[in-house]
């Protein structure tokens, strides 16, 4: 008999700090979008690393909380706007490209 795995679920909005612990998946069911909840807290949306949507990889115009980059890893934005008070760390020898 298969087993059915259910992830904490929701939609109309991203899900805040205060609605999963650490380490928890959680599914906004009318985007498709993942999210985790981070050791500092934090909420983070899972993405992956493919392709995207009929040939296209969509990002957020805004930068709304505050971000580390992983060490080791790059990143890269298309004109972001950085949120009030948010700030973006780019730990040495990692680089943040901005187009």
């Amino acid at each position: 008999m298969a087993n059915t795995v259910k992830l904490k679920r929701g939609s109309g909005s991203d899900p805040g700090a205060s609605d999963l612990v650490v380490g928890e998946i959680a599914i906004r069911t009318d985007e498709g979008k993942l999210f985790t909840k981070k050791d500092d807290g934090s909420v983070a949306e899972i993405s992956g690393g493919g392709g995207g949507e009929n040939g296209l990889l969509q990002m957020a115009q805004t930068v709304s909380t505050s971000v580390t980059l992983t060490t080791n890893y790059n990143a890269l934005s298309v004109m972001p706007t950085i949120a009030s008070g948010v700030t973006v760390t780019v730990p040495s020898g990692a680089v943040w490209a901005i187009i």
